[in-house]
């Protein structure tokens, strides 16, 4: 599937994205009891917080480097758009074979602070207040997370944008002013561009998506920095480029006294569908073609390279090995 950018591509993403959810009856359910425990590691520790606002964060170390995972949100979407170019039927006879529920998927998000080099920096922020069409408010719980573990909205120096979906980018600023007033925000040019497109009259998922970009990131436009693939972006942080569920979507290496992790971020959305059947299309991806080919190469790199992978939507706090199997991988939680 080829894509263009501007207007046309607007349209484009709107007709496969916005389609396949309205048909499968987005509105108006929520999953509930889906959520996971806190998990606890040999070399981190997961902290339950006693403000009901707040769910779990989650702390690991690379060296001098911490990692914190901060569950923000949850949300719930249609279970075929995980399965957009498969027949009828097979995402069904997939959940089921796990006892899952097979008409809605209920999803994580965690955002990712790090703190290396002297440098804080956030790995996209959350849904701040934003929910999704047909969904409860479960969400906007970056900034009382991070008062928990010390951090202040005035103390991140870098908040680095994965993409723009309105997942990753909903509190990137309030009020029309950026949430975190010194910090130094990047984006790739092309994601910039595309998210901040003016959105149609007609109330699709696609307009939606390109509102909240509009709020989201024009307030913060002119303290937009570029990067591109391979870019060191914040210490210990080097940009991967992974294109296919975005124009130019990217993961990260995070690297620190000689050990790596691979932050996925939306690479894969779901942990058993994304590995397993690397093969299947996200509803929303804008290029499903090069969603597949970042899948292999990201899952392929992970195994060959024994690496711990993070996926922003995995089940909390979104971390695990990849191992081969048949054609395809399999997510293994791990704590480190």
């Amino acid at each position: 599937m080829q894509h263009r950018h501007g207007r046309d591509d607007v349209a484009d993403a709107g007709t496969f994205g916005a389609g396949q959810l309205t048909r499968r009856g987005v509105l108006g359910y929520t999953v509930a009891g889906a959520l996971l425990p806190i998990a606890a590691g040999s070399s981190a520790r997961a902290e339950a917080m006693a403000d009901p606002a707040l769910r779990a964060v989650y702390r690991f170390s690379l060296g001098d480097m911490t990692v914190t995972m901060i569950d923000d949100a949850s949300f719930t979407f249609p279970a075929p758009a995980f399965a957009a170019n498969q027949p009828e039927g097979s995402i069904e006879d997939f959940l089921g074979r796990f006892g899952l529920p097979t008409d809605f998927v209920t999803l994580h998000l965690q955002v990712t602070l790090v703190q290396s080099g002297g440098a804080t920096v956030l790995i996209d922020t959350g849904m701040g207040d934003v929910t999704f069409p047909g969904n409860q408010p479960d969400n906007g719980r970056l900034l009382r997370s991070l008062a928990a573990v010390g951090v202040a909205a005035e103390d991140v120096t870098h908040v680095i944008l994965s993409h723009g979906h309105p997942d990753h980018i909903g509190a990137c600023a309030l009020g029309g002013a950026p949430t975190f007033p010194k910090a130094a925000y990047f984006m790739p040019p092309k994601e910039l561009e595309f998210w901040t497109a003016k959105p149609g009259p007609d109330p699709s998922f696609a307009n939606f998506m390109l509102g909240v970009g509009n709020a989201q990131l024009e307030p913060v436009r002119d303290r937009i920095r570029p990067y591109k693939d391979g870019d060191r972006i914040a210490p210990g942080i080097t940009a991967v480029a992974a294109p296919g569920h975005t124009l130019d979507h990217h993961a990260f290496l995070l690297e620190g006294g000689g050990r790596a992790v691979l932050h996925m971020v939306d690479a894969a959305v779901h942990w058993l569908v994304g590995p397993e059947e690397p093969e299947w299309a996200l509803a929303v991806e804008m290029d499903p073609t090069a969603a597949v080919a970042t899948r292999r190469k990201l899952f392929g790199m992970a195994a060959a390279r024994h690496l711990p992978v993070i996926g922003y939507h995995f089940p909390f706090p979104g971390i695990g090995m990849v191992v081969e199997e048949g054609a395809g991988w399999r997510f293994v939680p791990v704590s480190i």
